[in-house]
């Protein structure tokens, strides 16, 4: 199952949906193909002006807007499905874009959202393993002589690595519990639905060693209560 399909299940026919951080439209034309209302915001105006083009090419309905997702230009209520992929980290308050999808979903309207492991043991923007075990200081230091270093961008965001926002999975629960959100754990799902007699066992070593230590993001289901 791919991430469109998985998302489709938890919208009702004809719903509507929204992705934060668009890029270049992908996901949504996936979603408009389901007959789903779908409308994207995006920071980046070269993105947005390849996933227009898409989206006119395959003569597909998307409404995109030039904005970021701290403060999205939509009214309360607005949507039954939030998606936010490989988003947060990128943002200046990533809180804040929390608080907004929390503001703009109907009531038990439920949204993906990931967050970046601060200690996952491969990091997928630098592909590099351990870094994230390191203080961000000496991270920084070996970038700067490996010649990886990013600089951040007003276009597509926070690219350097200590100034991109990683969290435990511990802060990001408490972050979205505050909000007003429960969270749920995809990868537990998982687990559930695969092993059976086993998952409490694997679910185990999931929760000491995996997902604090190895995983580099956390796939996270949420509801609006």
């Amino acid at each position: 199952m791919n991430h469109s399909d998985y998302c489709r299940q938890f919208v009702r026919a004809g719903g509507s949906v929204l992705d934060v951080g668009s890029g270049r439209g992908r996901f949504l034309l996936e979603m408009a193909g389901f007959g789903l209302h779908v409308f994207g915001v995006e920071p980046s105006t070269e993105y947005l002006e390849a996933a227009r083009a898409l989206a006119r090419a395959r003569a597909v309905t998307v409404s995109f807007s030039h904005s970021g997702g701290e403060r999205l230009p939509f009214s309360d209520a607005s949507f039954d499905f939030v998606n936010c992929s490989e988003v947060t980290e990128h943002t200046n308050d990533p809180r804040a874009v929390c608080r907004e999808i929390f503001r703009v979903l109907k009531r038990r309207g439920r949204a993906y959202i990931s967050f970046h492991n601060r200690f996952g043991v491969y990091d997928y923007h630098y592909h590099l393993w351990v870094i994230n075990w390191m203080p961000r200081v000496w991270a920084d230091a070996l970038l700067s002589v490996l010649g990886k270093q990013k600089k951040d961008s007003p276009q597509i965001g926070r690219q350097k690595l200590s100034s991109m926002h990683y969290y435990t999975f511990s802060e990001v629960r408490s972050l979205l519990s505050s909000l007003g959100l429960s969270v749920r754990d995809i990868r537990e799902n998982k687990i559930y639905s695969r092993f059976g007699r086993s998952a409490p066992v694997l679910l185990l070593v999931y929760r000491a060693f995996l997902r604090p230590l190895y995983f580099n993001t956390f796939h996270l289901l949420v509801q609006k209560l």
